[in-house]
């Protein structure tokens, strides 16, 4: 039978589409010090065929051992659809990421879970969605730009696309502003990142693109959010960024900065050129 807090794990895993156990059980199982109550219910809930289990091949910084990580199964997306009668569920991503790109998942899930907890924090701001690199709108197309929802086909000749991380839409004062999210673990050259990035997102702007994304927006322009690893490898990016087209729509933090009560507040966000701010800026003030 299961439990209030295992329908919780289902849904988080809907939310952030791959955790790890400290993950969920920072989530969820709070209580629990030794993390013996949160390896038990996944194991219910694997042996139930409602969650996956993949195993990491190499470890994550500062643990001893490679760690597993989980996502919702289909059966446990059809189990979420029927139990809040709401089909959308049934789109929710059930395939396992590919192992190159666990740690990265893992990442995403890490700044999303601290961009709640920042919301948690002020009661005037709401976040009225937020859609995965995975999330599908079609799931019986194959080709990419119709399968999945935030990868968008600007151009076919020559190719252009742009294919965030992940976007999320805020809305505050009766304003609802649309952004995008790219984390960096620094895997990839700085310049890579700025020659392959920055085109699709400067198109995206150019002909108001995002709106194809979050057509209840009421502004014409959006913001990517760059999360990296270090200062210095932030630094390294909005310089990098500065020379390209579209660079004011960039802001850039750090993960050592970020934190529940930061990441909305705090000046923790530069730009390309100029000081931090923070991401949230009353009319009067801005």
């Amino acid at each position: 039978m299961l439990t209030p807090r295992d329908i919780g794990v289902l849904v988080a895993l809907d939310t952030y589409y791959l955790l790890n156990r400290p993950q969920i059980q920072s989530l969820l199982f709070v209580d629990d010090k030794n993390g013996r109550i949160t390896r038990r219910r996944l194991q219910a809930l694997v042996d139930a065929h409602l969650i996956c289990r993949q195993s990491l091949l190499y470890c994550q910084n500062g643990s001893g051992a490679p760690a597993s990580v989980y996502h919702l199964s289909r059966k446990g997306a059809e189990f979420l659809a029927e139990h809040f009668e709401n089909p959308e569920f049934n789109l929710s991503p059930t395939s396992p990421p590919p192992h190159h790109l666990i740690l990265h998942w893992l990442a995403i899930s890490d700044t999303h879970i601290l961009l709640n907890q920042a919301l948690a924090l002020r009661g005037d701001i709401r976040k009225e969605s937020w859609i995965n690199e995975y999330d599908v709108v079609n799931k019986d197309e194959a080709v990419p730009e119709k399968r999945f929802q935030l990868y968008t086909l600007i151009r076919e000749t020559p190719r252009l696309i742009c294919a965030p991380d992940a976007g999320f839409e805020l809305s505050m004062e009766g304003y609802r502003k649309a952004f995008y999210l790219e984390q960096d673990r620094a895997t990839s050259g700085v310049q890579q990142i700025a020659n392959s990035k920055t085109p699709g997102y400067a198109a995206m702007a150019e002909h108001c693109l995002h709106r194809r994304h979050f057509p209840q927006t009421n502004l014409d322009g959006f913001t990517v959010l760059m999360v990296t690893p270090s200062p210095k490898r932030r630094d390294n990016l909005r310089k990098a960024i500065a020379a390209k087209p579209c660079a004011n729509l960039w802001l850039f933090s750090s993960t050592t900065e970020l934190t529940p009560e930061s990441f909305l507040n705090g000046p923790v966000w530069y730009p390309c050129d100029g000081m931090p701010r923070s991401l949230i800026r009353r009319k009067e003030a801005s």
